[in-house]
């Protein structure tokens, strides 16, 4: 059938327009449409914009951290331990306390809570907390020994089990450290599984998401969560992209390949598919484990590379191991997400993906800390780009504790990497932040103070790279995201138009009175 919506307004361009949409995608877009369609709908001269994709947000994750306790208030330790302390008292023995958005940075000190401090709390259950950056953790004496972390364990590669003066575990896990502890956590069963995708995908169609990139997919169980996905796209509002963890799909430790081959192929591709594998390159800067030169702010240790150059942060494989990886994942046909935050681990990264010879289907994600020679040769290999202008909302006061208010404020050049001609998309990396899209697009179009105004783009070139450009970030350019001839039919409506409002951090909130996926309205 085929139906025609009239009386909108194209938002992107304050034009009032028809469109017309068959078998959910769009057949034609314009001013006045002369034929005769099956059916008509009167939008009643509200704003329309395309779906947003997130190109780069972690969706079971956020449905599972809806339950989690949320540490994102507390400006203190003791508000921390306060907080540990009520949940403790509200759990069944036996479970595992998870929290998460812990944030020391946030303290006067800027300094981590230890194990000793939690213990002091609660030393009859585990507790870990999740630090906001996804990239470390706090964990309790109960927690380590449920992990089977004993004193003499050594650092694993690509991670730190820190310790005090005397070389005791001081409970502070960074990198692959957290992911040892937080993988000795209860595995959400399939049906945890599945809730948790369908609430995520309640949040994300509220904010007008119509697609949604997974950037972590085989965290807990690979076929489990494959089927999950599957299961939830088939119903749900919001589509699925996968970028599964490049170990659970072409490592050594890898599942059975032909059980997950299968489950991809059993995939409805429009609904939901694998998009490609996810690998870190680094850490993160409110962890101070970010690959950058030079050092952290509040971090005297630092290092001098083999050239004299002074290094911080945590490369997570060698430029040896990365390279095999890339490769590996390249030869075998998939598009590349590697996570890249510091300007020294991007180095790293752009020589890897520059020695493929064809770096075109590739994404480096984050890309936080870029110079303009790297921004030149970013260019030059044709590599895409990723970034996630909410942070500059969420953590503004982490970068300039870390980095210093002048290297802070040059963080996400968006402008100069759109200039570049760079194929840009912005993104949420939810739950790391909140998700709304329009945080984002509000933040990197009106940068907060503190940030370099030079590296600001238009509203509209934001929405665009919240849309179409998340589209080619999965490499589904001109199959979404600008709802045009051939494009899936996923829309959302506004109101009033939402470029005619104020334009800064402080100005009303902005929301999508509805989302339609394929012109089924949810």
């Amino acid at each position: 059938m085929k139906l025609l919506c009239k009386n909108f307004i194209w938002a992107l361009s304050g034009e009032a327009q028809e469109m017309l949409v068959e078998a959910g995608r769009v057949v034609w877009r314009g001013t006045r449409f002369e034929g005769q369609p099956d059916a008509e709908t009167d939008l009643g001269g509200k704003s329309l914009l395309p779906a947003f994709v997130d190109a780069h947000c972690h969706i079971l994750p956020t449905g599972l951290d809806m339950k989690k306790l949320h540490l994102g208030v507390c400006r203190s330790e003791q508000d921390v331990l306060d907080a540990v302390r009520a949940r403790h008292d509200g759990l069944p023995s036996g479970e595992w306390l998870l929290a998460v958005h812990y944030d020391q940075t946030r303290f006067a000190s800027g300094g981590h809570l230890t194990r000793s401090d939690l213990d002091r709390v609660v030393s009859d259950r585990p507790v870990l907390l999740r630090h906001v950056n996804g990239h470390a953790g706090i964990a309790n004496s109960a927690a380590l020994a449920a992990a089977g972390i004993g004193e003499a364990e050594p650092d694993p590669p690509g991670g730190e089990f820190r310790r005090d003066a005397s070389g005791r575990l001081d409970g502070v896990l960074l990198e692959h450290a957290h992911e040892r502890v937080s993988a000795a956590a209860p595995t959400p069963s399939y049906e945890q599984m599945v809730e948790a995708i369908e609430a995520a995908s309640t949040r994300f169609a509220q904010f007008g998401i119509g697609c949604a990139s997974d950037m972590m997919t085989g965290r807990f169980d690979l076929l489990d969560e494959l089927r999950a996905y599957r299961a939830v796209s088939e119903g749900g509002p919001v589509r699925f992209r996968l970028y599964v963890q490049w170990g659970q799909l072409l490592g050594p430790r890898a599942i059975e390949r032909e059980s997950a081959l299968s489950e991809i192929r059993s995939m409805n591709p429009d609904r939901c598919r694998v998009a490609g594998v996810k690998i870190f390159a680094d850490g993160a800067i409110g962890s101070g484990t970010a690959a950058i030169y030079g050092r952290y702010s509040s971090d005297p240790r630092g290092e001098a590379s083999p050239d004299g150059v002074e290094t911080s942060g945590q490369l997570i494989y060698s430029p040896d191991r990365l390279k095999a990886m890339v490769r590996t994942a390249h030869e075998e046909g998939y598009a590349i997400a590697v996570h890249s935050i510091g300007d020294r681990s991007t180095d790293l990264v752009m020589d890897v993906l520059e020695a493929l010879g064809d770096a075109r289907r590739h994404r480096i994600e984050h890309a936080m800390i870029l110079s303009d020679a790297q921004i030149e040769r970013m260019a030059s290999i044709g590599c895409r780009c990723t970034m996630q202008p909410e942070f500059l909302v969420a953590f503004a006061h982490t970068y300039r504790r870390q980095l210093g208010p002048e290297r802070a404020a040059l963080l996400k050049r968006a402008r100069s990497v759109m200039r570049a001609g760079i194929p840009l998309s912005f993104s949420s990396d939810a739950p790391i932040v909140a998700g709304d899209p329009w945080t984002g697009l509000r933040a990197i179009s009106n940068r907060p103070e503190g940030f370099d105004p030079a590296e600001a783009v238009s509203l509209g070139d934001a929405i665009r790279a919240y849309t179409a450009g998340g589209a080619d970030a999965n490499g589904e350019a001109g199959a979404m995201g600008g709802l045009t001839s051939g494009h899936l039919a996923d829309l959302q409506l506004y109101e009033t138009n939402p470029l005619g409002g104020p334009a800064g951090l402080a100005g009303p909130a902005v929301r999508a009175e509805s989302l339609a996926v394929a012109g089924s309205w949810a």
